[in-house]
């Protein structure tokens, strides 16, 4: 759909665009490729959990149904009849792929009525509606941009040939029909085939993927099938950075993304980077998303320990990774850089901890309690059992916490207003912190995941509560990076640590942003993050 966009940009602003790169995708959707979209639509419709729409809770039955209908046709059969889907050892066998890749990403991250509209747009879409009345091939004809056309050769919705004069020809020699088509009437067009037998799926290498690790142990009692959540960019072979989320973030939102990325600080040509969500984000394994019994309230405690034990399954038993060169952090992330070279002390070359500390500090545990106080004391939040979102709940959580990320001089600046966006500061609280949390987050993930957070203590790992001796153990190099202005990781935190590190540089971040600063809240933050890091990694 991304690709039908594309197509669209230059339709739409002629002379806005220079030139548009269409991977896997078409100018507007064929009949066979609607025909597709058909089946899904189908089974999540007719189920019997759908209600029309008006569901009062999620329909589990509709959108695993809808996500089994949907599996095939995203790979080519070559692509089955060779076992790609055990992915590497993932996987024990097709029933297991199809629940964790067929069904799990949908349940966990969608809404249905969500996967039906965008549906509906991508059933519906055809550049020659938004101009030449329904005139495709004239449509076509009207881009100016540059245009490179990148199909996958094996794809079923975007189809190879099937012209009966080629079907002599040997499949990697067929070119994907609807590409071809449109390349025949583009002024400037390029068709560069993928050969591939991933067929749609050939662009997701950095999608969202899931591992499931079976029945987990964690701190506070056992997963049955808990479900890691984590993206891959960049060459296997490249030295291995790890980039897990923080608290508010979600791989599905591009929170990692203001690092990772060719010319980036986490370059992709040069690294191989791997995030991770942390369990109770909502994407991997959360109160949210995990069945009965330990379905929202009956959620198990989960330590940041249990979060380095996953993600390390992930990295060895799946990646393939024998070591990791760096792992980076901001708040709770830079408390799992702390906890690698703690858990792992021979696995972890260097890592750098960005706003954050090596455990939680009693003021910073006094700060969680209000915004963790006002949820449970909400009026819908029924502890935890609530039936529909607690709005009450979520905004009180998020009017809590707001005056706590940021700087008091940044306030001071009126930066609340953010250029214009903002008329006022009710404004910025209402949108920026009580509208995002009801917009993506459950309640009972944003509890879960805080209480993580609240008993972070690398000494618990080891040492026996040990504080000072713990960071004496770390052997891996370190870069601490704190905000000058940050409320709840104060630098003087960072100070005390660097003191009885090994080997660690510390350099504070000059800014008003707060708590903010080194998550990607502000330019300036972000280059002098950059710097400081890229010079890290290169001594």
């Amino acid at each position: 759909m991304g690709g039908q966009q594309a197509y669209h940009w230059a339709t739409v602003y002629p002379d806005f665009v220079d030139r548009i790169a269409v991977i896997v995708s078409a100018a507007r959707t064929s009949m066979h490729n609607k025909c597709i979209l058909e089946g899904p639509k189908a089974a999540l419709v007719a189920s019997k959990d759908f209600e029309d729409g008006h569901y009062t809770s999620p329909p589990y039955h509709g959108i695993r149904a809808f996500g089994r209908v949907a599996l095939p046709w995203a790979f080519s059969q070559t692509w089955f009849r060779e076992h790609n889907y055990l992915m590497g050892g993932q996987y024990p066998d097709l029933l297991s792929f199809v629940r964790g890749e067929g069904e799990s990403n949908w349940v966990q991250n969608w809404d249905a009525n969500d996967m039906l509209h965008l549906l509906n747009t991508w059933q519906n879409g055809d550049i020659s509606q938004v101009r030449d009345n329904g005139d495709y091939e004239k449509a076509l004809r009207s881009i100016k941009a540059k245009v490179l056309l990148l199909p996958s050769k094996t794809d079923l919705f975007f189809a190879v040939s099937p012209c009966p004069m080629l079907l002599h020809r040997p499949l990697r020699t067929l070119q994907p029909q609807d590409s071809e088509i449109e390349l025949s009437f583009l002024q400037k067009g390029t068709l560069v085939p993928i050969d591939t037998n991933w067929g749609h799926s050939s662009q997701n290498e950095s999608d969202i993927k899931y591992y499931h690790h079976g029945r987990f142990c964690v701190a506070g009692g056992i997963l049955p099938d808990a479900v890691t959540a984590y993206q891959t960019y960049g060459g296997p072979k490249n030295p291995c950075i790890v980039f897990p989320t923080c608290y508010g973030a979600k791989l599905a939102l591009g929170s990692q993304d203001y690092l990772v990325g060719e010319g980036k600080v986490l370059d992709t040509k040069k690294y191989y980077v791997v995030t991770f969500a942390l369990f109770c984000n909502g994407e991997s394994s959360s109160p949210s998303n995990t069945p009965a019994p330990y379905n929202g309230p009956y959620f198990p405690f989960i330590s940041y320990e249990d979060n380095i034990r996953a993600q390390h399954a992930v990295l060895t038993k799946h990646l393939g990774v024998s070591k990791v060169f760096c792992v980076v952090g901001f708040s709770m992330g830079g408390q799992q850089a702390y906890h690698w070279p703690v858990v792992f002390p021979d696995f972890v070359e260097r890592f750098v901890a960005i706003c954050t500390s090596a455990r939680t500090s009693p003021h910073n545990q006094c700060f969680l309690e209000g915004p963790k106080a006002a949820m449970l004391a909400s009026k819908d939040f029924a502890d935890g059992h609530y039936t529909s979102t607690p709005q009450h709940g979520i905004r009180a959580f998020g009017r809590v916490y707001c005056a706590w990320a940021y700087g008091q001089s940044w306030f001071r600046e009126y930066q609340y207003l953010m250029t214009g966006e903002y008329p006022d500061l009710n404004s910025f609280i209402r949108e920026r912190w009580e509208g995002r949390y009801l917009q993506y987050w459950d309640a009972n993930d944003m509890v879960a995941l805080l209480t993580t957070w609240q008993r972070g203590d690398i000494s618990i790992v080891r040492d026996g509560g040990d504080y000072e001796k713990a960071l004496k153990s770390i052997k891996a190099k370190g870069l601490i990076m704190p905000s000058k202005t940050d409320l709840y990781f104060p630098p003087e935190d960072s100070q005390v640590e660097v003191l009885h590190l090994r080997d660690a540089t510390l350099h504070i971040i000059p800014t008003v942003w707060g708590h903010v600063a080194g998550g990607g809240a502000n330019p300036i933050d972000i280059e002098f993050i950059s710097d400081k890091i890229l010079a890290f990694l290169n001594t």
